[in-house]
Order: structure tokens, then sequence, then C-alpha cells
């Protein structure tokens, strides 16, 4: 019997096929979150990647034991019914595992659903299973209202420090400088140009989070800003842990923010206790949905 794990994104799927014995094939189709494209296009996303897959190794669907998608918007149980009948209508009856994407990328580390996640890029999110198999989230409430510790919280508390810096309300710093390139911008005045006038969404705002963790290492104010967003996201890793009742936790690590700079992960490992361990992820999600697909009884 076969195997499928597919990381369902908003850019992109990501499909992996296998037997018993090993992996034999990858392939990779369009996005396929329902909230972004709609039912009818997730579906077609999803049919053409299970050709591409079953194509290769010249098989049928009926061939399939189990397919686990771990999904992008998949975050409640309405969202699990409607993946799960696109699935049904393409004609798959084997067992299907509809999980959030997050979960799959937990599980690419650990090989199970076990443990926890916290993800920080654009935005933010933790998740974790308890000793029942029940998933908690702490975070991932939005950019208006939440996304704390995320590249976008970053970035508009550098927007708001060059604002205060400006009208004389907060400290001097060099944050203008380091970003009016990349905002396009010749002055602090012109930033609400930036923010507000030229439809830029959250992920324009989001980006500048490299270049302030950059600066951190020379500016008061943006270390003061990286500090921060350390703080928040231990928080989170707080609360996770409380929410799914475990005397300790091993939490991965995903995300640009925290994979891309040490500084935020050192200052993180220096405020969590020995019970709260965090490790960044090393493999890509894919092989967390097969390895779920694989082994889940």
């Amino acid at each position: 019997m076969y195997y499928i794990g597919i990381d369902g994104g908003g850019s992109n799927t990501i499909g992996m096929i296998g037997n018993a014995d090993q992996i034999l094939f990858e392939a990779i189709a369009g996005p396929s979150n329902y909230h972004n494209i709609g039912k009818q296009g997730a579906q077609a996303t999803i049919k053409d990647l299970l050709f591409l897959l079953l194509d290769h190794e010249r098989i049928s669907l009926s061939d399939i034991e189990t397919i686990c998608f771990g999904g992008a918007g998949v975050d409640t149980p309405s969202d699990e019914a409607v993946v799960r009948s696109l699935f049904n209508e393409l004609g798959f009856n084997g067992r299907l595992i509809v999980i959030n994407d997050a979960l799959v990328a937990m599980a690419a580390e650990t090989g199970t659903l076990t443990g926890g996640i916290l993800i920080s890029g654009t935005g933010s999110i933790a998740v974790g299973v308890d000793a029942e198999g029940q998933a908690h989230r702490v975070g991932g409430w939005g950019h208006l209202a939440d996304d704390y510790g995320s590249g976008y919280r970053i970035g508009i508390r550098a927007i708001e420090a060059m604002f205060r810096a400006y009208d004389g309300r907060g400290e001097s710093t060099g944050l203008f400088e380091a970003l009016k390139d990349q905002m396009a911008v010749t002055s602090v005045p012109d930033i609400i140009d930036f923010l507000y006038n030229r439809g830029n969404q959250k992920h324009q705002i989001a980006a500048l989070a490299k270049t302030v963790a950059a600066l951190a290492e020379t500016d008061q104010v943006a270390n003061a800003i990286i500090d921060q967003t350390a703080m928040d996201l231990v928080e989170m890793c707080f609360a996770l842990k409380k929410k799914v009742k475990q005397s300790s936790l091993d939490i991965v690590l995903s995300g640009s923010v925290v994979m891309n700079n040490d500084a935020i992960v050192n200052k993180m490992k220096a405020l969590l206790p020995s019970d709260i361990r965090i490790k960044r992820l090393s493999e890509r999600p894919v092989v967390g949905a097969y390895k779920i697909a694989k082994n889940k009884k």
C-alpha cells in the first residue's frame, strides 16, 4: 500500500508519496487554501497534485491507504469538513487525516503528533497536542489584534519608533536611515504613504523585520524591539505548556523570524525554564505530513 503526505499552503501545495519502505516521489502544485481561492480552486489543486503523484507511480487512488493533508486555513471542525468533502468528491475513500499545517511542521521534527510548534514568520501562532491527542492553539488571531512576536509586529513597532523619534516622544534611532530605501521614502512623514496609501499588505511590513534585527546589534531602539519580540514568543511558549498540561514540553520553531535570527532564539533560550525546550525545524513540513500518513493508526 501507499501513503501520501500533503503540505497545503497559500502559495503552493507539496505532495509526497511512498510505501512502507521509502519515499518514492514528490510533486508540487498551486495554492490550496480554500479561504483564499475558493473550494473549487482548492479542489483543482488537490486533483492536479494527486494526478502527478499517482501517475508517476502508475497506480490509482484506490491503492492509497492513507492521505494526510496539513493545510493552511484548517483551523476549525468546519474547515476540516470542507477539506474532507474535497477529497471525497475526488473519489478517495481511504483513511484521510486533515489537520492544520502547523501540526505537520511539528511532526516533521518529532515524527508524530506530539509536543508543540511555534511559528513566527509574517504572523505568529503556537500549536500543541496534549496527552489525549487534542490540539490547542495560542495566538494566531491575525495582524489587527495579535501576531505578537511576528515579523509584522516587528515592522509595526519599528514604524511606531520612527514616528515617536521624529516627534520627540521617543528615543533617537537609526531605524529610518536603515529602512528608508526599503520603504521607498525620503522622510519620516512619507512613511504614511508606505503604510496607508500604497496598498501594502502585512507581508510588506513584515519584510522590515530582517533589517530591524540586523540593526539591533548597534541600535538601542531596534534592540528593544527584538528583546520584546523574544519576550512575546516566550509568553506564547508558557501559555502553550499550560494549555497542553504537560510537565515538560519540546517546542519546534518555524518561520522566518525564528529560523533566521539567532539573537531572538538565544534570548528565548535565556528566558525559558529547563522544562520548555525549543529547537529549530530541520525538516520540511511535507515530510511531517508523510510521516503522519504512514504512522497514524
